[in-house]
Parts: structure tokens; C-alpha cells; sequence
């Protein structure tokens, strides 16, 4: 097979016969969905493919349902549309930018963000996406775009300079939409913010045998500054202003990131993440090497981990890279030695009391 053969399977669609509706029925409740299709020329088109090219696949969402990923208006088609993981990913970087009131910004790959930013004075949404998109341009090469506000020309023009797959917003501007045409292959969406979550189905998980595992659907209950403020602080240093911004920030960040992960984050944007790693000082140094090679000064940073810290060594290696404050749920039979190293090295350190495991 050649390469351009091969190739080709990416930007193929695969036919799929999965039912026009599904139904879950739990506890005698019916939960009732019907297959995402859109319209493009004239023909009824759903996913391109699943996780992989020879995956067949269709997304389904909620009947009556306005709002959320399953909704996405596409403005730009290309490329014969999204794969699963283009969804997936507008999905969780959408989850992200909903705990900001601010304009904000995830850059996502893989189902974990590689770089998020906030507005922190005025700037624009393209200033925005550059902090998030140069916490990691590396890993940003062939992202899917996520924002919580309008993209205007500014922004597209930005977006546009690199290589990006797909981009999702509530919004676009009219006069950003022709800056898009210039690539066929990038598409973009507009996604309306789910307005009351409240009412979601559990989550499934289906195992190697056909079992399934239903869980409650995981969002943080430290929603506010407020909420924050009112947890324990075990150690000397108490958290400024700033820092106490920062922390919820990268906790917001850190619910949203495969576990165990790590969030390195300062004024109001992530200069490093740490995902998916099987101990956490691993999570933490993927972190550190992350931030060093593009140039990213750590001292006064905030950090935010899923899990408590079961030993001290984070903490003197967050210390050696000059980190000020933590966030993290507490719980270890080291807590107290955690504290203690906190303490020697200056730092502040947040008790959330709860764990924020995401393994997707």
C-alpha cells in the first residue's frame, strides 16, 4: 500500500448501520437517544469513523436535547467530517472552559488539554489561545480548538498560522468564517453551552466481556473563589489573592485531566500538564521537563494534582523548580510529612477533601 493510500484512509468515511434511536432503560427510567446527522450537500452524514479508521461508529444524543457536543452546528465541513475523537475532544475541552466566566481557551489532543488560558485583563481571544497554545506547541500541532466565547477574524488568523484540526466555539464572528476557507481540511463548530447538567444519566463504562460499570457523572463542587477560600490550609503559608485565582484555576484544569495529572499553572494560564502517568512525581516531572523545554519559568507557579501526594518527594521537586502553592485532596498517611516539607520550602497548600480522578 502506498502512502498516499494510506493517507487516504483518514479522510475516508466508514459505513455504519447502528440504529436510527437507542434506548437505556435504568432503574425503570428511560433514557432515549437518537443518531447525529448532518445535512452536507444534500446528504445525511454522521461520524467518519470511531477511535480508528477501520472503526465504524455513530454519536447519539439525549431527545429533545438544544444544547452540548451532540449539537454541534458545523459552519465548515471538511475532511468528510469528524471522527469519534474530534468529538470526544470538543467534549472534554468544552467541560473546561464551562467552569470559566471568562473567555477561555483549551487546546486539546488526545482527550487532554496541552495547554489552557484565561483572560486575565482585557486581551482577546487571540491572545488567549496563544498563552494556551504555546504552553505546549508541540503537542498543539493537529489540536482540536475549544473557546467559551465568540472567535473573531484576530482569532482565526491565529488559529490558522498553525495546524489545527477542528475548532469549536459558541460563536464566529462573520468576518472569521472566510479567513477558515483558506485550509479544506480544518472544520469548525458551533457549540451551544449545556445550560443544566443537573439532569445527566450516569456514566458508562463497557468492559472486555460486555459488562458495564455505571458511575455518577464527576464535576468539582469548588465552583467559586468562595468555595475555595472556605478549605483547610494545613500549612504556615497561607495562599495570597493571586495564588488563591491560580489554584482554582489549575484545579479546574486538573478535574478535566487524565489521571494521575499534574497542572503547573500561572497567571491565568497552564505553563505545563502532566497526563495519564502511572505515579504521580512521574506525572509531576513530565510537568517540569515539559515547562523547561519551551522555556517556561516555574517560580510562583501554582500547582493542582487529582490525588494526594503519597510521599514528599513532589513536593521537593515542585520546591526545586520554585512552585509557591498547591491544591491537592489530601488523604495520605504522609500528610503530616507533606505538610512539614511544605512548610520548610515556603509553600501553601489547599486541602480539597475531594479526589478528581478522570480515566475516560
Amino acid at each position: 500500500m502506498s502512502g498516499q493510500e494510506i493517507r487516504r484512509i483518514y479522510r475516508k468515511a466508514v459505513e455504519e448501520d447502528f440504529p436510527d434511536t437507542i434506548t437505556f432503560t435504568l432503574g425503570g427510567r428511560k433514557h432515549q437517544y437518537d443518531k447525529v446527522q448532518w445535512t452536507v450537500r444534500d446528504e445525511k452524514r454522521g461520524l467518519r469513523y470511531g477511535t480508528n479508521p477501520h472503526q465504524r461508529a455513530a454519536m447519539y444524543k439525549p431527545q429533545g436535547s438544544r444544547t452540548g457536543i451532540g449539537n454541534v452546528e458545523w459552519v465548515k465541513w471538511g475532511k468528510d467530517g469528524p471522527s469519534a475523537t474530534n468529538i470526544e475532544d470538543g467534549s472534554h475541552g468544552s467541560r473546561i472552559v464551562s467552569y470559566f466566566d471568562k473567555p477561555a481557551v483549551s487546546v486539546m489532543k488526545h482527550l487532554n488539554p496541552s495547554g489552557v488560558a484565561v483572560q486575565l485583563s482585557d486581551e482577546g481571544n487571540a491572545a488567549i489561545y496563544r498563552k494556551a497554545r504555546e504552553a505546549d506547541p508541540r503537542a498543539a500541532f493537529g489540536s482540536v480548538v475549544v473557546f467559551n466565547s465568540p472567535v473573531d477574524m484576530e482569532t482565526a488568523k491565529e488559529i490558522m498560522s498553525t495546524y489545527v484540526e477542528v475548532v469549536y466555539a459558541p460563536d464566529f464572528q462573520r468576518d472569521a468564517l472566510p479567513v477558515f476557507e483558506a485550509k479544506k481540511d480544518i472544520r469548525i463548530g458551533k457549540v451551544r453551552k449545556i445550560e443544566d447538567d443537573r439532569n445527566l444519566p450516569p456514566d458508562v463504562v463497557v468492559l472486555d466481556d460486555g459488562s458495564v460499570i455505571l458511575e455518577d457523572p464527576y464535576k468539582t463542587r469548588i465552583r467559586s473563589l468562595e468555595s475555595l477560600k472556605q478549605l483547610p490550609v494545613p500549612t504556615k503559608m497561607k495562599p495570597s489573592e493571586n495564588e488563591y485565582r491560580d489554584l482554582l484555576q489549575a484545579w479546574w484544569v486538573t478535574c478535566e485531566v487524565r489521571s494521575n495529572a499534574i497542572v503547573l499553572w500561572k497567571n491565568g494560564a497552564s505553563l505545563a500538564i502532566g497526563t495519564g502517568q502511572q505515579d504521580r512525581v512521574g506525572a509531576l516531572e513530565n510537568c517540569v521537563e515539559k515547562a523547561h523545554r519551551f522555556g517556561h519559568d516555574l517560580k510562583g507557579s501554582c500547582l493542582g494534582s487529582d490525588g494526594f501526594f503519597p510521599r514528599t518527594d513532589n513536593i521537593e521537586t515542585a520546591a526545586a523548580e520554585g512552585v509557591s502553592a498547591i491544591v491537592q485532596p489530601g488523604g495520605s498517611v504522609e500528610d503530616n510529612l507533606v505538610i512539614e516539607a511544605c512548610d520548610k520550602n515556603g509553600i501553601a497548600m489547599v486541602l480539597t477533601g475531594e479526589r478528581s480522578f478522570r480515566h475516560f
